[in-house]
């Protein structure tokens, strides 16, 4: 079956950048999420007409400056960071996000609140499984969207597209296609 109900949507991946590599998950995602005609926000790669760099070289370089105590000029690039990743969460018909429990990741705590409070349908990705959510989101997102893998997610996702999964939840306000 072919339905491509996603089809124009727009999809937000968010998780660690920090402490970790968050690069490859997201390129696997966004590969599969585009086959179907989603547009994906991978902040890894700025959409957006102004230069935001979030990689790998712009990350070491705060990390200098933070060791070498310029905290206004840290503050001035991560602010603009974070309004535009949370432009981008506002943008998002859904997001994706993928957590290591035993890492920090203050930013994709904000943009999964951030997309919470707005309703939006939010898979969650746990490594090391569902059972090692943190209790925190269990309250705040429904359980059935909170998954042991970002494969499980994309493999939902797919069934969503093509209509073998009914969506489950209010969360989904999505626009008529030519609409999109």
């Amino acid at each position: 079956m072919s339905l491509n109900l996603l089809k124009s949507t727009k999809c937000y991946l968010v998780g660690h950048m920090q402490y970790v590599n968050g690069q490859d998950w997201r390129d696997v995602a966004q590969k599969s999420l585009e086959s179907i005609g989603v547009t994906v926000f991978n902040p890894y790669k700025n959409p957006f007409v102004e230069k935001i760099d979030e990689g790998p070289f712009s990350r070491e370089l705060m990390l200098k400056e933070l060791e070498n105590e310029d905290y206004d000029l840290v503050r001035k690039k991560m602010k603009k960071i974070r309004s535009y990743d949370l432009s981008l969460v506002d943008r998002s018909d859904f997001i994706i996000a993928h957590l290591i429990p035993k890492v920090a990741s203050w930013g994709s705590q904000e943009e999964i609140s951030v997309a919470n409070r707005a309703k939006k349908p939010i898979f969650l990705s746990i490594e090391g499984g569902k059972r090692e959510a943190s209790l925190w989101h269990f309250g705040q997102i429904p359980h059935q969207y909170i998954h042991d893998s970002v494969s499980e997610i994309l493999d939902v996702i797919s069934k969503i597209d093509n209509g073998t999964k009914d969506i489950d939840s209010s969360r989904w306000k999505l626009l008529l296609q030519n609409k999109r």
